[in-house]
């Protein structure tokens, strides 16, 4: 069995106190498997990149457990968490505010290197210029020029650049094309694939694009309200979903195809507040096949088919 690089269980992230008090992340659990990319996809507010925040510990996590490679990260800190943090960087959803706007590229890309003086002079600089021509970027005539003058696709391959650095095990990447054009999107996920390949990358990438998510993902992680709904591989997923938010998710979706027939569900209505997030199944006061049981039990997770989970009291597809 492939070995799992990321676990996380029971992931909570809490904000705010009393009546105000906002729970993001709500008892999330999956594992990412060495070499694999998981897509973490939902609405705008769902909580994916405050889940990615929280593993990376950039937001602090309520409860729960994080575990990279066997290491607990959840209870490291100071120079430990900053070792585990080496081997799993994140890339940023905005390319442009991610990157010191007063710093020569060359040096954004070395500032890892600088950090832990795994590399100096010569070894240093060879480095930078491979890192940078690996994603598109020529050291020569683009080295000594400062992040604001260039593009936010260029922006975000100067991030992918850096992120690599320290030669991370894992990438969280999180909306790491939702700013970019979709011509560029193209590029830069196509980047992504080579690198993941050369560098044996395992990845986290979150977005709300599901088009994007399908063609670069091995599994899919659906996530509503602070919770994942549904978890299985991706064409499984795409092509037989079993909760039923995922099923509207999906035919929210744009098809390229102009002659692909459209699809007639629609989900109506806006989330529930995550200040009074509802009973049992919290996506049953927007489902149309809610009952009872769904207002007063909160399903759990369990097997449709062999890696295809789904937490649902009455799934779309029959449980084998």
């Amino acid at each position: 069995m492939t070995d799992v690089v990321l676990s996380v269980r029971d992931l909570t992230v809490t904000f705010g106190k009393g009546s105000n008090r906002v729970s993001a992340v709500a008892g999330v659990s999956f594992d990412v498997y060495e070499g694999e990319t998981l897509g973490l996809v939902g609405e705008s507010g769902c909580g994916k990149s405050t889940t990615g925040k929280a593993i990376m510990k950039i937001v602090e996590p309520t409860s729960g457990s994080i575990s990279l490679d066997g290491a607990d990260i959840t209870s490291a800190r100071g120079r430990t968490l900053r070792r585990l943090r080496t081997r799993m960087q994140m890339i940023f959803q905005d390319p442009i505010s991610s990157l010191n706007p007063r710093r020569r590229i060359k040096d954004i890309v070395a500032e890892p290197l600088d950090c832990w003086g795994s590399a100096t002079g010569a070894e240093r600089d060879t480095l930078v210029s491979d890192l940078l021509t690996k994603v598109g970027i020529d050291p020569v005539v683009y080295g000594n020029r400062y992040a604001r003058q260039f593009s936010g696709g260029q922006c975000q391959r100067i991030s992918i650049a850096r992120s690599l650095a320290m030669r991370p095990k894992m990438l969280i990447c999180d909306e790491m094309v939702s700013a970019l054009d979709v011509s560029v999107q193209a590029q830069i996920l196509n980047l992504l694939e080579d690198l993941k390949a050369e560098y044996g990358l395992t990845l986290l990438f979150i977005a709300h694009d599901l088009a994007v998510v399908k063609n670069v993902s091995d599994r899919v992680a659906v996530m509503y309200l602070g919770i994942i709904c549904e978890i299985g591989p991706a064409d499984v997923l795409y092509e037989a979903p079993a909760h039923p938010y995922t099923r509207f998710l999906l035919g929210a979706a744009l098809e390229a195809d102009p002659d692909a027939p459209r699809r007639s569900d629609v989900l109506e209505g806006e989330p529930p507040s995550p200040l009074n997030p509802p009973s049992g199944c919290r996506f049953r006061t927007r489902c149309p096949f809610a009952q009872d049981k769904c207002a007063s039990e909160v399903p759990v997770m369990r097997d449709v088919s062999p890696g295809h989970q789904v937490a649902c009291h009455f799934p779309l597809v029959a449980v084998q």
